[in-house]
Order: C-alpha cells, then sequence, then structure tokens
C-alpha cells in the first residue's frame, strides 16, 4: 500500500504561486477599472471648468482641475498629461479635454506588465454669455 502522507504538502507548494499571481492580477484589473473610471470624471470636471473660464485659460485651468481631480480620488497615476483644444460645433465653441494617466503598477512587476496608459475625452459647449 502507498502512503499518501504529504501530498497535501505538495499539492499545496505547487499552486501557491498560480494562486498569487491570479491575486495580483485581479489587483492590477481593479487598478485599471477604477483608473478609468477616475480618469473619465478627471476629464469632465476638466472640460466643464474650462468652458466657464476664458478662452485665453482653457489650457492651465483644465490642467489644473484634472490633476486636483485625479489627487483627491486617490487615483494610482504615476504620470498625468492634460491636452485642451477648442473646438467649434456648429454657431458654437466648445472645450475639448483630454486627459492620460500611466498607471502605477511598480509593485505588481512580476507579473510581467508594461505600464497601461488610461484615457479619457469629453467636450463642454463654452457659454457665450459667461465668456470673454
Amino acid at each position: 500500500m502507498i502512503s499518501e502522507r504529504g501530498s497535501v504538502t505538495v499539492e499545496l507548494v505547487i499552486l501557491t504561486p498560480l494562486l498569487m499571481m491570479l491575486v495580483l492580477f485581479g489587483i492590477y484589473a481593479g487598478r485599471a477599472s477604477e483608473a478609468v473610471i477616475q480618469v473619465r470624471h478627471a476629464a469632465d470636471q476638466a472640460a466643464r471648468a474650462a468652458s466657464k473660464g476664458g478662452k485665453s485659460r482653457i489650457q492651465s485651468t483644465a490642467k489644473q482641475i484634472a490633476e486636483r481631480a485625479l489627487q483627491n480620488s486617490g487615483t494610482s497615476c504615476t504620470e498625468i498629461v492634460v491636452n485642451s483644444s477648442l473646438i467649434s460645433q456648429g454657431a458654437d465653441s466648445a472645450v475639448l479635454v483630454k486627459v492620460d494617466c500611466t498607471i502605477k503598477n511598480n509593485d505588481l512587476s512580476i507579473l510581467g506588465v508594461r505600464p497601461r496608459i488610461v484615457s479619457a475625452s469629453s467636450s463642454e459647449v463654452i457659454d457665450r454669455w459667461r465668456v470673454d
């Protein structure tokens, strides 16, 4: 009769690295999905704030508001890039803001994933009665 003593220990030693990789991948996926939502919110907030200010301050206002929104939400971004431009929509003008966020994954290097860039853009019509 063959003894099966210690077989559970061997199975656990074999499966532990796989389970750890699965947990780390779950953390990475959670960070990515949370970052997408927060970057969309930051782009919306930046476009709204830039549309209410003067046309000469669109870029600075959008950058300031987007960075503040991402900082307040606790997003794990290592690099934030904010681009804004003035576009025309029929007779009116609008502000288009694009926010790029590089997700922090330094502590997940064992997965071998490259840094992921999450982007979102939003546009808001400029109120011609409030802006210079």
